[in-house]
């Protein structure tokens, strides 16, 4: 019988990865937010934060000198080729934080009886080749109307929201690496639905033999 089960959850921006990875969490997963670790890692690896200043100057910086990544993002998305030099700089440090947190989780799990499920919530899971990390993928979509909608109501221009959404991956492609989809496109009832079912499935297989 599999004690613990590590759950990819992906999904464009603005598709809800943050609502369903709450909700994993109400249902008693432990969720490893991987952007919060990248927002983390530009503030205290002094490396990191000097290379990308370097490269993109201190306008991105803020009042109190820490990384605006409103302004970091603005710069990134007008420029595919910026996007790429940022993320050369940041993923690797980034994967290997995501793998010591994932460690650290297993090993506190280790010592509990009862069976557990860590839900890594990584935007770019599928486009990074780390479906090695994880048994199982989740994939978390919406219609890009839907997409746009939330983006312009967090701030965002049409033509803004839209160069966002176009830098990634489509979920249409990403669903063929998925274990499990949900549609994040109507009401919470109607997602939380949706994870409930996903989240009785993983049980499921944690009591299945030889999975």
């Amino acid at each position: 019988m599999k004690k613990r089960l590590i759950v990819g959850l992906t999904g464009g921006i603005a598709c809800g990865k943050t609502t369903v990875a709450g909700i994993f969490r109400s249902f008693g997963a432990d969720v490893i937010d991987v952007d919060s670790l990248g927002h983390q890692l530009l503030k205290d690896d002094l490396s990191v934060k000097k290379k990308v200043v370097a490269i993109f100057g201190r306008r991105i910086l803020d009042d109190r000198g820490e990384i605006d990544r409103s302004r970091l993002g603005q710069i990134v998305f007008d420029n595919p080729d910026h996007l790429r030099a940022l993320n050369e700089l940041i993923h690797p440090p980034l994967i290997e934080r995501t793998k010591a947190k994932i460690e650290r989780k297993l090993s506190a799990r280790a010592s509990c009886p009862q069976k557990g499920v860590v839900v890594v919530d990584a935007a770019l899971l599928i486009e990074l080749n780390l479906m090695y990390m994880v048994d199982l993928v989740v994939l978390v979509h919406a219609d890009e109307d839907i997409q746009m909608q939330r983006l312009m109501q967090r701030g965002l221009s049409r033509e803004d929201a839209q160069k966002r959404i176009r830098s990634q991956m489509p979920s249409c492609r990403k669903a063929h690496f998925a274990d499990f989809t949900i549609c994040n496109n109507g009401l919470l009832s109607d997602t939380t639905r949706q994870v409930e079912q996903v989240w009785g499935a993983l049980t499921k297989t944690m009591c299945t033999e030889n999975v």
